[in-house]
């Protein structure tokens, strides 16, 4: 699992090792990870049938079924000449990195934390976890020690996530929340 501030700025390769542009995010459906987000490189747009803007950046996005490896770079299934048919429509509202810096509520409206950063499953392109930074007093009512927490940071499941609107609404009470610390204990990231 990697978090999502490590994944962005990748440098984004067709098949036949053309230099596409840089991860600038993901889309997700769910607790599945979509699109993958490519801050295009304007030289090659001209190449792949688009038009070079002056000023601003092109952003395009490629279904995550494209994407052949990730690792140091990514690489795509296609060659350049095929990359104009890969290309899919996105939504601005489906953005991973959209949930940074909400705050997330327990059912019985309790401030639990506030997203940090999104660790996503390369491997299986999913978005497993919320690293949320609790509030003080949510440690404090918890119970629980400092030495159990990277810097106060709790890995918080999307399964636990009932919606997302202005804030992040969990499908767990304070007291279900300290049983989730208990069952899947904290692992450093």
């Amino acid at each position: 699992m990697q978090k999502l501030k490590q994944l962005e700025g990748k440098e984004v390769l067709s098949k036949d090792g053309k230099y596409m542009g840089k991860v600038s995010d993901f889309t997700y459906h769910g607790d599945d990870i979509e699109k993958i987000l490519v801050k295009m490189n304007k030289d090659i747009l001209e190449d792949i049938g688009e038009d070079k803007p002056m000023l601003s950046s092109v952003k395009r996005a490629i279904s995550i079924e494209k994407v052949k490896a990730f690792s140091d770079n990514v690489v795509l299934y296609d060659d350049l000449s095929d990359l104009h048919l890969v290309f899919e429509e996105f939504s601005e509202e489906n953005l991973v990195s959209s949930l940074r810096g909400m705050k997330i509520n327990s059912t019985e409206g309790r401030d639990v934390g506030q997203v940090r950063d999104i660790l996503v499953d390369v491997e299986n392109w999913t978005s497993p976890s919320l690293l949320v930074k609790l509030n003080k007093d949510i440690i404090e009512t918890l119970d629980l020690k400092s030495s159990m927490l990277s810097k106060s940071e709790l890995a918080i499941s999307i399964k636990h996530v009932d919606k997302i609107r202005d804030r992040i609404m969990l499908d767990k009470s304070l007291d279900e929340i300290g049983e989730i610390i208990e069952e899947e204990p904290i692992k450093k990231v």
